[in-house]
């Protein structure tokens, strides 16, 4: 990544990255609704439709060149490993959750953003209860707490994986890799990344970016020095 796209992008998610303010139900819930709007994975491009919170909601994949978009049922969402894989890193790289409440209206137990990113995952029929027991959260750590960039450490086939969320310009110079849609890793076009999430923020989007790193089974605990590089890109989201 060139220092001159890396610092562009810097000064505009800092212009950009405002979420709104909390509306208090209690110590611990919020009725923000905030939502993810935007997906950018494997070079493809999707939107999340739906309101608020809600599971409701479904996934489309958009065709810039021809102005298009498809909706994506589970097996075709299931089929896009990249945007999966995106959808998975934001459940689980995570500290919140949603509820359903007595009125009937679903509401973020946590953090407004990180309830956006299971909301959007919900869309795909992912369900954040059923991948942590899966794949339990052994370890956090904070990046930077603007944005809650953080990195979470999990079990997996392969052994242990560690799932990474932040603002482009944190994740983007520690990724060599990326997921492209079919699961393959490939070479970081990192320039075609940043223009992506620059048209995101041109958009009033609030962008987050996700990546993940495999590591030996025998890995227990997280440091800064873990993530520094090796990081295989996986994809943006945009919320507004």
């Amino acid at each position: 990544m060139q220092k001159r796209e890396y610092f562009r992008l810097i000064l505009l998610t800092i212009e950009n990255f405002t979420f709104i303010p909390k509306k208090t139900m209690s110590s611990e819930q919020y009725y923000d609704n905030l939502i993810v709007q935007k997906i950018y994975a494997g070079r493809q491009h999707y939107q999340v439709n739906g309101l608020d919170y809600s599971p409701e909601g479904y996934i489309l994949e958009e065709s810039p060149q021809e102005s298009k978009c498809w909706l994506l049922d589970t097996k075709k969402v299931y089929s896009h490993t990249a945007l999966r894989e995106c959808l998975i890193a934001g459940i689980l790289c995570n500290d919140s959750h949603l509820q359903e409440n007595k009125a009937g209206q679903w509401i973020v137990n946590g953090n407004s953003v990180e309830g956006a990113l299971i909301a959007a995952a919900s869309k795909a029929k992912l369900n954040q209860s059923s991948l942590q027991q899966l794949m339990p959260k052994l370890a956090t750590i904070v990046l930077a707490s603007r944005c809650r960039s953080m990195a979470t450490l999990h079990p997996n086939v392969d052994g242990k994986i560690i799932y990474i969320k932040g603002a482009p310009e944190i994740i983007l110079p520690r990724a060599q890799h990326m997921v492209d849609d079919s699961g393959k890793l490939v070479e970081l076009d990192s320039e075609r990344v940043v223009i992506e999430a620059e048209l995101m923020i041109k958009e009033g989007l609030q962008v987050l970016a996700f990546a993940k790193k495999q590591v030996p089974t025998e890995k227990t605990s997280l440091n800064q020095a873990d993530l520094e590089s090796r990081l295989v890109f996986l994809g943006l989201q945009g919320i507004t």
